[in-house]
């Protein structure tokens, strides 16, 4: 569900869409896309399961969007949302559509509501009705803007650029236009093309928040083909000057990629590392759409997105009167407080959190990161094993959980804990070389070369991982192999003291063969 007035980078997305049964039904004149707020806003249950309108059966005289063309023609107005839970919003609606049918060829009224469908999290709807008031106003940047957006949260990304060129082709000099083709794209995986909309968003930026989205784009291109190295130079230069958590963050999974595990760890790893926003005027315009409280929480993320922890919390402190148990509201209420500089409040909230919900995983993430901030590693790692316990694809507590004990020396466990993390996480070269590097402290000499081995093959360019493994293959006495391994991590460029080093105890372990 995106936020009004910001975006985001969020994590990788599958390219997937979701497919609607279509059939001739000559007594329907409209598309109706109500279901029950138990279906969820935004997603429709299986046709002809419970909370689905007999009208979502469309007639055939539709033009399906996705089909063979972009447009549709003016009919009734796409109905949604009038079977959730708040009646304010169900209201506010009900008048919205009142309006587009008093006056159906009204480019306000109907994009009026499409926006109240996008900003409330009917994304299907508000595809439709952008859709429709595109056909009524074709030269207005807003409508193909708007509903780019509204089919990229729907996961069709094709459909999204197509919709978003036609927006850029009305006005070519909007910078969040070209970040948001920077993101798509990437998840198209064509790295280049993504590179280049993000380096004319840089070109166009005029704001640091759009700068450093517009570099961090870059880096992650940078990141997909495998050049961790330029997206460093990159990260390094951005994080001298805008010491955004979500910029430390990916600065240290670069390192990570490149061997560099101490200057990774150094980096953040908690969930305050909120996703880099830049503001965005033109969807900011939106925002007087949302009714409700999910609505209001839906700002507050906003806000806490653009960095403005302050702001959210004068919409969250409130809200915590009227849903004083609400878990979402509580974990963000805590981050905010975080983000704020109140520690000591947003540890707080979660002890409440944790005790209205135990088997929330965030929060005992989350409080696994104020133990350990406080020194408390007992207790940050029996919070981290409950979260990963609730929910084992939370690789950040995964990782986190390595990481910790690996600091206090617990190798066993740590190479348990990395055994776990590889069932869930794809095959990464920075996490084969942490198993590496435990193996080899713990002196299990096979597990270490071939967890090496396996992370060059990934990543044939990590200078430490030909290093030590060169140290590993000495140690099992594999002397001519380390050599070649030595000689290999010297000409990437790895340090040269650590080569001489690890050279001179080759030498010395070959004496003692001998």
């Amino acid at each position: 569900m995106s936020l009004p007035g910001v975006f985001k980078y969020a994590g990788e997305a599958a390219d997937w869409c979701w497919h609607y049964e279509i059939g001739i039904n000559r007594e329907m004149t409209s598309l109706d896309l109500s279901y029950s707020a138990a279906a969820g806003r935004g997603r429709l249950p299986a046709p002809g399961g419970p909370g689905v309108s007999a009208r979502l059966i469309v007639s055939l005289l539709w033009v399906v969007l996705a089909g063979c063309s972009d447009r549709v023609g003016i009919e009734e107005p796409v109905v949604a949302g009038l079977d959730a839970e708040e009646p304010e919003l169900v209201e506010f609606i009900q008048d919205l559509l009142e309006s587009v049918r008093s006056d159906p060829d009204s480019v306000l009224m109907r994009g009026r509501l499409g926006m109240a469908y996008d900003v409330n999290g009917f994304d299907m709807a508000a595809q439709f009705t952008y859709a429709q008031v595109e056909a009524l106003d074709p030269e207005d940047f807003r409508w193909p803007y708007y509903r780019a957006t509204a089919l990229a949260k729907l996961g069709r990304y094709r459909d999204a650029l197509q919709s978003l060129d036609r927006a850029i082709a009305i006005d070519s000099d909007y910078p969040s236009a070209w970040l948001l083709r920077g993101a798509w794209l990437l998840d198209l995986d064509r790295h280049e093309d993504a590179a280049q909309a993000y380096r004319r968003a840089t070109d166009l930026a005029s704001d640091d928040a759009t700068g450093a989205a517009a570099t961090v784009g870059v880096a992650r291109t940078l990141m997909r083909q495998d050049r961790a190295d330029e997206a460093v130079i990159l990260l390094e230069r951005l994080a001298a000057s805008f010491k955004h958590p979500h910029v430390l963050q990916l600065l240290g999974n670069a390192y990570r990629r490149l061997g560099r595990l101490e200057e990774a760890r150094s980096m953040v790893q908690s969930n305050t590392a909120t996703p880099l926003g830049w503001p965005d005027e033109r969807q900011l315009r939106k925002s007087e759409y949302v009714r409700g409280f999910s609505g209001r929480m839906l700002i507050a993320k906003n806000l806490l997105e653009q960095s403005r922890p302050r702001d959210a919390l004068k919409i969250l402190e409130p809200l915590r009167q009227t849903a004083p148990q609400d878990r979402d509201l509580l974990n963000n209420l805590s981050i905010a407080y975080k983000l704020a500089g109140r520690s000591a409040q947003a540890f707080e909230v979660l002890k409440v959190g944790l005790e209205a919900d135990p088997d929330f995983h965030l929060f005992n993430f989350n409080i696994a990161v104020h133990y350990e901030d406080l020194g408390d590693d007992r207790r940050a790692l029996q919070h981290l094993e409950r979260a990963i316990q609730l929910d084992p694809a939370l690789l950040a507590a995964q990782q986190r959980r390595v990481d910790l004990l690996i600091r206090v020396q617990r190798f066993d466990d740590a190479l348990a804990a990395l055994d776990e993390l590889a069932r869930y996480a794809e095959a990464d070269p920075a996490a084969l070389f942490d198993t590496g590097m435990v193996a080899g402290a713990l002196e299990k000499w096979p597990l270490a070369i071939a967890s090496f081995q396996q992370a060059l093959s990934l990543d044939p360019s990590l200078q430490r991982g030909h290093l030590f493994l060169g140290r590993s293959l000495a140690e099992a006495g594999r002397f001519d192999e380390a050599r070649e391994a030595l000689t290999q991590a010297d000409k990437l460029g790895a340090s040269a003291k650590d080569v001489a080093s690890a050279r001179l105890r080759l030498d010395g372990l070959e004496r003692g063969r001998q």
